[in-house]
């Protein structure tokens, strides 16, 4: 059926590798406690207090 079984296994391995990647980002932040920053889009920047109204 699959003629090309090399390629097929290679973009398999691929796969494998980026949700392990992504889970352990994951698994990162988590314990880190951090999730604000993947909210804000990973930026290191705190942000600025909010300005006196008045």
């Amino acid at each position: 059926m699959i003629k090309n079984k090399k390629g097929m296994s290679a973009w398999i391995w691929i796969l494998i590798i980026l949700i392990l990647i992504g889970v352990g980002i994951g698994i990162y932040f988590w314990l880190t406690g951090d999730s604000s920053s993947i909210a804000n889009g990973g930026g290191s920047i705190p942000q600025p207090p909010a300005l006196p109204t008045g």
